[in-house]
């Protein structure tokens, strides 16, 4: 992938996050003024992994949706204006983990369309978008950190293909259950708490990559560290159910971000 082709990708992600963060608050505020938007009456009992922080607020699971929808817009401009004339293998994954995270913005739409109780095409559309992204970003990472020295260059697009396929394959495989919406607004999908490990597995895997590289290498990075945090702040966005768990994982994502990607800026700026 070419410089020039890879830009016009992050401006076009970027314009593409710019438009789904003023529709969706033009849509919430219409609702909020109309008296639409309400939380459902019910929930599916559905426990919490332990280390979200209980309790339950719907607002506050808007409020992550939402963090989402910015971080992607300023993070996509940071990298677009910082690394426009560099050959940077690690941004075209991250951006792709951008991409993951854009599309937890669908689960915004059951509440925007008081979908909680109705069976439609886009409320399926809406759940497979969400276990596409949920899939790629965690992969994405992983590829960020393995494959992408100078000698993987020649295979990004080969890499791309594979992140697709595979993201694309497992959003369609995994069977969903329309009937239950999660307190998070997501659909709930099969085998989901097997496929939450499975995702921090490659997390936790990538994390040690980059350390082991970091250390291999007898370098003092920090990309590491802010690795794990943007990497906690993204899982517990995604399921953030309180304000405290929304602040705390928005504050890892944004903070963990700019240590990264300051980090391999610097780095490149050396080269």
């Amino acid at each position: 992938m070419t410089i020039k082709s890879r830009n016009i990708f992050l401006l076009i992600l970027l314009v593409t996050s710019l438009c789904l963060l003023l529709a969706d608050a033009t849509l919430l505020f219409y609702n909020l003024y109309k008296g639409t938007f309400i939380p459902p009456d019910t929930f599916f009992d559905q426990k919490i992994p332990f280390f979200f922080i209980r309790g339950y607020s719907f607002s506050a699971v808007i409020l992550s949706l939402f963090i989402f929808l910015v971080y992607v817009s300023v993070w996509i401009y940071y990298i677009y204006v910082q690394f426009e004339k560099t050959q940077s293998t690690e941004i075209i994954f991250f951006a792709l983990f951008l991409c993951g995270c854009l599309t937890e913005s669908a689960r915004l739409y059951i509440p925007l369309f008081d979908l909680w109780h109705s069976l439609s095409a886009f409320l399926v559309f809406s759940g497979r978008l969400v276990l596409f992204g949920r899939t790629l970003a965690p992969l994405a990472l992983l590829f960020d950190a393995v494959f992408s020295g100078i000698e993987q260059r020649q295979y990004v697009e080969r890499n791309l293909l594979i992140l697709f396929v595979v993201s694309i394959m497992t959003a369609l495989l995994i069977p969903l259950d329309t009937a239950v919406v999660l307190p998070n607004c997501c659909i709930r999908w099969g085998e989901g708490r097997a496929f939450l490990i499975m995702r921090i597995l490659i997390l936790a895997v990538t994390a040690v990559s980059l350390f082991i590289n970091s250390f291999m290498l007898g370098n003092k990075e920090k990309a590491p560290y802010g690795f794990l945090s943007l990497a906690a702040g993204y899982e517990i966005c995604c399921y953030a159910t309180s304000y405290p768990a929304a602040a705390a994982g928005g504050l890892l994502l944004f903070a963990g971000t700019a240590v990264y990607l300051g980090d391999l800026h610097r780095q490149y700026l050396w080269k």
